[in-house]
């Protein structure tokens, strides 16, 4: 049965002519949003800078994936220019789900952008705008990570390919309205479904580590009940560059606060780490996590005293 719908899916196929013309734009401001996604592998490894300025190379490694990150001259691209990433895919995959044709350049009107993305409206953050677009093409990526059919062993990519502000009409296009071209590695995610819904409270987030530390709680902990980690890893994975102890500081301040959108945070100081819980289970299934961390607890242990007694032998 499955292998008789798959031959037929096939035969339409070759039945349909192929497009002649791709999409030669996609206007974003046409779609309205009903949720928002990010890009998995930029959730879990660090491809933007803590802070805007940052000119070292990064070169970051765990297990069998690198990533590379080469600034410009202005610094590296932020986790808040991200946004223009996390506005896009969430635009494009909107438009994927109600079946209309993309592109993987998109326009949008600044005004749009700012709305969407929880910023104020004015000639302060316009301009904010243009040097995260200029920071965005000048950062450039080196990666083992392939979402292209072919076989890679690294690829090299700019986090935009290109952008510009129209100053005459173009078509349905105005003036002043941004056309920015996504790199192919981000689109090739796109249609093999690299992305992860994330909450629209995310652009409330202020500061740049917390924005860090949900994207890497959603991609580990998603909609299970909890996620646990070492504060040295996820010190390695947000990209922080501030020293272990004075992020080891931050992190107990965020669980002192425990407002990050979906989960909840807490510092085990025995083991040095950071245990997420989904906000959204409900009491029952919170307590049954809860029983099994502590279980884990207990195991942690025994596994330290029968450590220490061999080391004693």
């Amino acid at each position: 049965m499955v292998n008789n719908i798959i031959n037929q899916r096939v035969s339409n196929l070759r039945t349909l002519r192929p497009r002649k013309h791709e999409l030669e734009f996609f206007i974003a401001d046409e779609i309205e949003l009903s949720s928002f996604r990010d890009e998995i592998a930029s959730m879990e490894h660090p491809f933007f800078a803590m802070k805007g300025g940052d000119t070292k190379t990064r070169k970051y490694k765990n297990g069998n994936i690198t990533v590379t990150v080469e600034p410009t001259s202005s610094g590296m691209a932020t986790i808040f220019d991200k946004d223009v990433w996390i506005y896009s895919i969430s635009k494009l995959q909107e438009a994927m789900n109600n079946n209309e044709e993309i592109s993987r350049t998109i326009c949008f009107t600044p005004y749009d952008f700012l709305v969407t993305t929880n910023r104020e409206i004015g000639g302060r953050t316009y301009n904010e705008l243009e040097k995260s677009l200029k920071r965005l093409s000048g950062t450039r990526i080196t990666t083992n990570i392939v979402y292209s059919d072919e076989k890679h062993e690294s690829i090299g990519f700019g986090l935009i390919d290109s952008w510009r502000i129209l100053d005459a009409q173009k078509g349905k296009l105005d003036i002043g309205m941004i056309e920015v071209t996504l790199p192919e590695w981000l689109y090739q995610a796109l249609h093999k479904k690299k992305m992860l819904k994330i909450s629209p409270d995310y652009f409330r987030i202020r500061k740049a580590t917390d924005r860090r530390i949900y994207e890497i709680a959603r991609k580990h902990c998603g909609h299970q009940g909890e996620f646990n980690i070492s504060v040295e890893k996820l010190h390695l994975k947000t990209g922080s560059t501030a020293l272990l102890k004075m992020f080891r500081h931050n992190i107990k301040q965020l669980v002192k606060s425990n407002d990050l959108p979906d989960y909840e945070m807490r510092y085990d100081m025995e083991r040095d780490s950071v245990v997420f819980y989904n906000k959204n289970l409900t009491s029952k299934k919170k307590e049954i996590e809860r029983q099994r961390e502590k279980g884990k607890k207990e195991i942690y242990k025994l596994k330290n005293l029968l450590s220490a007694k061999k080391g004693g032998k």
